[in-house]
Order: C-alpha cells, then structure tokens, then sequence
C-alpha cells in the first residue's frame, strides 16, 4: 500500500500544474467569469471558447466505422461479429461517449477510455481528467509503457461493497464501522482535496452542494481507488500487471493480477490526444490557446459596458458655493431645470465630467478574434459567419480547404485511439466470453427480427483484425479517387472495364443499402434492346423504269 499512494502521489502532482488550466477552460466554455476590482467588473463573457470548441467538435469526425476481418477468411462468423460489435456499439451508448471522449481532448488535451467487463459483453466508458493518474514516464503513443494508471473518485456505497463477493473480508469488515453512521462521504484528506477540485466547476456554475444530491439513499458513500500497476513475479522472472481496489488509501479491498480479473494483460484503457508532447502525458489542448484570449476579450468588453454606462449617467462636477445644494431631477419633456448661482456663466459652477470613449475597442476585438481563428483552424466561414471584407470563391475554397486539412490531422489520430479501443475490446471479448447474445438485424421490410447468438457462433481461432474508416479521411480520398478517375476516362473514353470499374467506385461512394446496390447493378446487365430502324424504300427512278420496259418487250 505504501508503493502504491507513492506511486497515486507522482501522478497526482504531475497533473496539479494543469488543474488551473482546465477549471478557466471549462468555466469560459460555460459562459461564466470571475469579476475582481481592477480589471474586469462586469460578469460578461464573449464566448469564443464555446463557438471555438463546438466548432472544432463539429469538423473532428463522426464515430469511425470499425469493420471486423476474420483472419482465416470465415464469412459467417466474420457477419456475425461485426452484428455483435454494432449491438454493443449501441448499447454502451458511444454516439455520446464519442463526443464526450472529443470534447475532453479539446478542453483539457488528452481523454482516456476505460473498457471493462459487464454483463452482456464488454462497456466502455469515458473518464473525467480529474479522476484520472497516468505515469509520468510513459510514452504518449504508447500507453502500454506506463509503469502504473490510477483511476479515483469511484464513489460506492457500504452496502454495495459488502454485498460484492469479489472483494475480500478483511477490508469489509473495516468498511462495516462506518455501515450504521449516518449518510455522507469518507474519503482521506487528499481524495478530498481533489474531488473539492473537481467540485469547484460545479460551484462556478451557481450549484451548491447543498443543492443536488450526492448521498442518494442516505448511504454513506465511500471513494474507491482502482489502481493499475506492475509487480516483479520472482517466480516468473517478469513483471506482472495487478490491479488493486482500495478505500481510504489504505483499505485493501480486492488485489489480483489482471490475467485472473480479466483474462489479459495489457491495461484496460485507449489514451489520445491531439497535439502529443513527448516529455508531458497531459499536453496543451485547443482551449489553451483560446484562454488567455478569450480572458482579454471580456475584460476589454467589460470596459466598453462600463464605459458606456458612466456615460449614460450624465455625472457632472459642481462647483461648491454658499447657499447652493446640487438637487436631481427627474427627466421630462418639458422639464425645465433650475441653474445654479454663481453669475452669468453657468459652465464656471457645473461641468460634465469628461469620459473618453472605447471605439476602437470592437475592432481591437475583432482583429484578435482573427488571430484565435487563424491558431485554432476554427475560422469564421467553418463558424457560419462571413469574412469581413470581399473575398473570392477562389480564395473562400482554399480557406475552407485549409481548416479541412487542419481537421483531417487532428482526426488522424483520433482514429488511431479508435484501433487500439476496438483492438483491446476484441481480447477482452474473447476472453471473458458471453453465454449468448441477443441481436437484432432489420430486414428488407423494415421490420426488426431477433437472434441469440452462442459463444461458437464467433469466436476465432485464427483472431480478427479491426479495419478502422475515419468517416472524414474516407470522404476526402473518396472524393479525389473519384476525381481521378474522371479524369482517366476522359483519356480512355470507349474503354468498357475501365467504365465498370469506375461506375463500381461511383455507386460504392453512396449509402446504398445491399438490395438497392443489387438492382442497380442489375439494371446495367441487362441488354440495352436498340429499336429496330424502319428500311428505307428506295425512291423510283424513271430512266431506270423505261429502260427495264424496253428491255423486257425485245425479250418478248
């Protein structure tokens, strides 16, 4: 226990020099600031984070499509698996994983997926970046290097970790002093800390904690530590991977080697970010470099309000005299205001006071709203906005082309996290195999029919390998292969298997279901019957007919 709250400590102070970071992101990304005496007070917000990120959210990608290869070429069980992965897929709800999985990467830098085993094949899930510890020393493409993964605030109740049967007696009965306390949460003063921390985003949103309720049920909740690390087996002579569940940093509920937890023996997590750094596993993220000027934004904003608010208020210097009281008046049509003594010049007793203006505050604004734009790849055209000033068709195209670029990279890899995801959940499918699973396929009717399917119906001995298509990068190369070809057979008009061949690309480039492709396809073999053409009669010539008449009477 004492190397592993060493090893939960390294993590934990790597990842506090980003904390800060991450809370002004989330909360600019909310719409919410915080006003001070100096600087900016007014609780405005111009929200280039938001548009920035729901932008960049947008152009990222869609879900890839993961196809699954038997790799000794059994058709039926190769149908089967990929009918099990798109069952699941839906499941486990990863339509809204997927983006929650972007939207860490975009926010904080980095986003870790979780896959374990449930009861009806393999769930995965998305962690806060809060709740998360990796190893300073790992490499950022390889999560496999990391000498431990620590994953906290895993909040559970006493009575739901006396009733588990995998965790073992002697830490039940240490958690059973606290089973008849009244409802709360224990936790050690760091595990506190942390999820105080991680509660401050909540509180800058307006919630207390008063306000929702965190101890459902009235149970006293406990936080657990699942932690991931590696053992020297002397036996063995190799390290070995363990997984150890703790309370209070110092209750040892469950501590087993990850080949008899879940039949493997790599870590159950898929890592990725968007602009790696080889010395830092928690890198800059998209937010970073929207922060600081999305902070001057709303500060030069604040003044401009407040500017035009001093402005509205008409304030005036007076000049003291004996016998004269400053009155306010209630402005009217009409309304006719007394002046105050002190001779023929009024302007020698009161003056309006002399507030400057900010008109060049809005252009200023602009001109750094170009330059986020221009660091980020979100520009206006991709927010739905129009450039200032006239551009041409040529120049918007190669604009917009730019960004998509810019977003294909980041997409690149995005894809490589979704390969290792697809890859691990493949072992652990084969590992910890279901009974059976239900699926349902939909018919040409429409209508749904179910299916059980058995364990043997797609298990490989020979394996499968995940084909990952990132829906973006297909687009693109589909859109140029069919370009090409275009231009090929203008070269080669009257070549037919050429002609085939690029007809075949053309109809596999639209979201044809497979009886739509067959009449299609149909349809083109079948013989083009030409419509007979009418013989021509040929025309009477006269010469010709008189010549055959006195021909046939010397015969007679």
């Amino acid at each position: 226990m004492e190397k592993l709250y060493a090893e939960k400590e390294t993590g934990r102070k790597l990842q506090e020099h980003k904390h800060q970071d991450w809370d002004d992101n989330y909360t600019l990304y909310r719409n919410k600031v915080k006003t001070n005496r100096l600087t900016q007070r007014q609780a405005v917000n111009i929200p280039l984070m938001k548009e920035t990120i729901k932008t960049l959210l947008a152009r990222i990608d869609d879900a890839p499509n993961v196809e699954w290869k038997e790799l000794s070429g059994d058709e039926q069980k190769e149908l089967i698996y990929q009918e099990v992965w798109n069952q699941q897929f839906k499941d486990n709800n990863m339509e809204l994983i997927d983006v929650l999985d972007k939207k860490n990467v975009l926010l904080n830098g980095f986003s870790v997926k979780k896959l374990n085993i449930g009861e009806s094949g393999i769930e995965i899930s998305v962690l806060d970046a809060y709740d998360i510890f990796i190893d300073p020393l790992t490499n950022p493409w390889d999560l496999e290097s990391a000498r431990f993964i620590t994953h906290q605030n895993i909040f559970r109740s006493v009575r739901e970790i006396i009733a588990d049967e995998k965790y073992n007696e002697e830490g039940k009965n240490q958690l059973k002093l606290w089973a008849d306390s009244g409802p709360g949460l224990t936790q050690n003063q760091k595990n506190k800390e942390d999820w105080e921390k991680k509660m401050e985003r909540i509180r800058a949103m307006g919630v207390q904690h008063s306000e929702f309720n965190l101890y459902a049920g009235g149970d006293r909740l406990i936080n657990l530590t699942e932690h991931f690390y590696s053992q020297w087996d002397v036996k063995k002579n190799k390290f070995i991977r363990r997984v150890c569940v703790y309370a209070d940093d110092h209750i040892e509920l469950y501590n087993e080697t990850l080949d008899d937890c879940l039949g493997v023996d790599f870590w159950p997590f898929a890592y990725w970010s968007e602009d790696p750094e080889l010395g830092d596993v928690y890198p800059d993220s998209v937010a970073d470099l929207v922060r600081t000027p999305n902070k001057v934004l709303n500060v030069w904003f604040s003044q401009l309000i407040e500017n035009r608010t001093l402005k509205n208020f008409q304030m005036h210097w007076y000049m003291p005299t004996q016998g004269y009281t400053p009155t306010t008046y209630t402005p009217g049509p009409g309304m006719m205001l007394p002046a105050p003594p002190g001779g023929d010049d009024i302007n020698k007793v009161i003056k309006p006071v002399e507030i400057s203006g900010l008109d060049d505050t809005l252009e200023a604004i602009s001109a750094l709203t170009n330059i986020v734009e221009r660091g980020t790849g979100a520009t206006a055209i991709e927010k739905g906005q129009g450039e200032q000033g006239t551009q041409t068709l040529g120049e918007i195209q190669i604009l917009v082309g730019k960004a998509n670029e810019r977003a294909t990279g980041m997409a690149k890899f995005y894809r490589l996290s979704w390969y290792e995801l697809a890859w691990k959940w493949d072992k652990l499918m084969h590992a910890n195999k279901p009974k059976f699973l239900k699926l349902f396929k939909q018919g040409r009717n429409g209508k749904l029919y179910p299916k059980r399917v058995y364990a043997g119906d797609w298990v490989s001995q020979a394996g499968y390998e995940p084909m990952v298509r990132s829906t973006s990068e297909q687009e693109i190369e589909t859109t140029k292969s069919l370009q090409k070809f275009q231009f090929v057979m203008s070269q080669f008009p009257n070549n037919i298997a050429l002609r085939k061949i690029a007809q075949k690309r053309e109809l596999e480039a639209l979201d044809l279901t497979p009886e739509e492709l067959r009449q299609v396809e149909e349809a083109e073999e079948q013989p083009t019957t030409q419509p007979q053409q009418p013989q021509a009669t040929p025309q009477a010539n006269p010469m010709e007919d008189m010549l055959a008449e006195s021909i046939a009477q010397a015969n007679v």
